[in-house]
């Protein structure tokens, strides 16, 4: 069987977690610093644990991944209690990732009968040493760089306010949640908010970004110049910047590089379609 628990015993699965890992996503869950749910094998003393977190519309597993008692219910228990849920939030996959390389000959065994789709992360770590040596870039004229702040997100003259707060929503309680904890940044033109760099969530001294820019504003080097100023924050406040992209994300990946980030490591990530019934 398969239960899930309740916000106030999340804490319950710290033991399951690997002490190499930075493990942010699933320790922002436990935390409460950002929102999601939490399904494990047994509530009293748990050996297996599947995270699930809203903000990145995706699941963690960790634990002890030659759990029998997890791994014999858990494709079922997708079936018929995580799809229904996943729906309502407009999520047609079903996309995870195992603490660590060891999970993935046993998730691959366990769902080797869906659609297996497989694909790669990379993360990134700032090297502070060639940092200090970078040179910004300059915004182009027409183009205001913004700290995104209460003042911004009440500013009715901006046009597209939804953009911005549809997306700090997607990883935050509220938008007051997201500034009492963490900051970003953003470009406008005309009144119009044409590129982003957003802290998505966070665990202790990391801090992931979010980057996104408008289509018609992109290759202007906006991602760039927001992403500059968040880790100039970052640093400012003894913060460690956090970047991860796909491995097929090469205009992810080229930034990264460019802004003096380090590979530190790749992680196998999975996805299957929900099944029709």
């Amino acid at each position: 069987m398969i239960y899930e628990i309740e916000k106030e015993n999340f804490n319950s699965i710290y033991s399951l977690l690997d002490d190499t890992m930075d493990n942010i996503e699933v320790k922002a869950v436990i935390e409460g610093i950002n929102p999601g749910w939490i399904f494990v094998d047994s509530i009293e003393s748990p050996q297996t644990a599947m995270v699930w977190s809203k903000g990145i519309q995706g699941f963690y597993f960790v634990g002890d991944e030659n759990n029998p008692k997890f791994n014999n219910y858990i494709s079922n228990f997708i079936d018929e209690e995580i799809k229904p849920r996943a729906m309502k939030r407009n999520l047609n996959q079903f996309e995870f990732s195992g603490e660590t390389e060891k999970w993935c000959p046993i998730l691959e065994e366990i769902f080797g009968d869906r659609d297996l789709n497989k694909s790669k992360q990379y993360i990134y770590r700032l090297n502070t040493d060639l940092w200090n040596d970078y040179e910004k870039r300059k915004l182009e004229d027409g183009f205001i760089l913004k700290k995104i702040d209460k003042e911004l997100l009440n500013n009715k003259r901006i046009k597209n306010l939804d953009y911005i707060i549809s997306e700090i929503l997607r990883w935050w309680d509220s938008c007051d949640d997201y500034l009492d904890r963490t900051f970003g940044y953003c470009i406008l033109f005309e009144d119009k908010i044409v590129n982003y760099c957003i802290c998505d969530f966070g665990y202790d001294n990391i801090r992931p970004m979010g980057i996104e820019t408008l289509e018609e504003f992109r290759r202007k080097g906006l991602s760039q110049i927001t992403t500059e100023a968040f880790i100039e924050t970052c640093i400012k406040n003894q913060l460690s910047p956090y970047w991860e992209c796909m491995e097929s994300n090469i205009a992810s990946r080229t930034l990264a590089e460019k802004l003096k980030f380090n590979r530190e490591r790749i992680y196998t990530l999975y996805s299957f379609p929900f099944r029709s019934k």
